[in-house]
């Protein structure tokens, strides 16, 4: 079986299987069954894949036909220019959510006076290690409800930012602190920035993913019968957790904006504004606390 062989039957057999971008994943499958880049994988077509590298791919394929996200299957996705390991215990960090990282980073750039960052809901840790990574003067520290999510977290943020072995375990201390939270419950701050990418996925949004079998955690997706309950619990206690003059960051969808806002302004916050993501669609709600 040729490279090109392979693709074609790839691409045909997951768009049989209704995968969205059956001919980019197919080459992304290959390539990490071959171990090599797409480039050198585009430049070798008439050549022979071998057989062990060819069992490989068809492995992979028939997981990606049964619903498992390449991310998964990669072990890992590229966010804000860095590499995360990611797997069934975390959501797969959204290109949506860079919007979150660079409106905090400008935040920070405007305001000198902002020093101590904290993401909660954390996950991957992609937005808190993100954060330190660009800007490695900010005191950041993170949280997250799922227990489960510490050793993810830990391994990404020690590969990314240094400071022991990579693997889950008992290495150390993170270069981030990371705490339990359910939210901001628990937590002493001040903070001068909180950052968070909550659930905001309604029921009903969730249980159509059940029905097709989505494999990331639910938890992390569910927000309540209209996506929101998290959001608004967010913003009810960020006053108690935050400097005078703070600020709240919220990632959450677009037709939960007006919603938000409203809301942000009666708990008392200022500057209430909201923030695109690249296709022009309502992604951050930003409210200052003064």
């Amino acid at each position: 079986m040729t490279v090109a062989g392979a693709l074609r039957e790839g691409r045909s057999r997951l768009f049989y299987a209704e995968v969205d971008t059956p001919l980019l994943d197919a080459t992304i499958l290959l390539c990490e069954a071959v171990g090599t880049t797409k480039e050198r994988l585009l430049a070798a077509l008439p050549e022979a894949v071998a057989e062990e590298h060819y069992r490989r791919y068809r492995e992979l394929l028939d997981r990606r036909s049964a619903g498992m996200p390449v991310s998964y299957l990669r072990g890992r996705k590229e966010f804000f220019s860095l590499e995360f390991a990611v797997d069934p215990r975390v959501l797969v960090p959204r290109p949506d959510t860079e919007v979150l990282v660079e409106e905090a980073l400008r935040l920070v750039s405007d305001h000198p006076g902002l020093r101590r960052v904290h993401d909660a809901c954390t996950g991957s840790g992609c937005v808190a290690i993100a954060l330190k990574h660009s800007r490695p003067d900010l005191e950041v520290s993170a949280s997250d409800l799922e227990p489960q999510v510490r050793a993810v977290f830990a391994a990404n943020a020690r590969r990314i930012l240094g400071g022991g072995c990579e693997a889950a375990g008992d290495c150390g201390p993170a270069p981030i602190p990371f705490t339990l939270s359910d939210l901001l419950a628990g937590l002493a701050g001040p903070f001068d920035l909180i950052t968070a990418n909550p659930p905001y996925l309604s029921d009903r949004e969730v249980e159509d993913l059940v029905k097709i079998g989505w494999p990331e955690p639910l938890r992390a997706l569910r927000g309540g019968p209209d996506g929101t309950d998290l959001l608004a619990a967010l913003i009810r206690q960020a006053p108690e957790r935050l400097s005078r003059p703070g600020f709240l960051l919220l990632e959450a969808a677009p037709a939960q904006m007006p919603c938000l806002r409203a809301l942000l302004a009666q708990t008392g916050f200022e500057e209430v504004a909201v923030v695109p993501d690249l296709a022009g669609r309502e992604r951050v709600v930003r409210g200052r606390l003064v």
